[in-house]
């Protein structure tokens, strides 16, 4: 029978070789992506939809956001 434990033993004996010679740079910015136009299409059941009158339900509803603050942290690696 098998178990998770011979899974995991397979596993660990397990030997994968990569042939990275034909790979291009990887993409590591936005930036790149755009540049090499390396980026995926959003399927259309992702898209935004419109659901109900944004106000109307802001009136109706029971608790109200008062105040709000955003803090935008932007990392640069060299």
């Amino acid at each position: 029978m098998d178990t998770q434990k011979h899974a995991d033993m397979a596993a660990d004996m397990a030997v994968v070789d990569y042939d990275s010679k034909d790979l291009e740079p990887p993409i590591l910015t936005v930036e790149e992506a755009v540049e090499r136009s390396s980026f995926y299409e959003v399927p259309p059941f992702l898209y935004p939809s419109h659901v109900g009158d944004f106000s109307e339900g802001m009136a109706e509803a029971d608790h109200k956001i008062l105040s709000s603050e955003v803090f935008l942290i932007i990392y640069s690696f060299p």
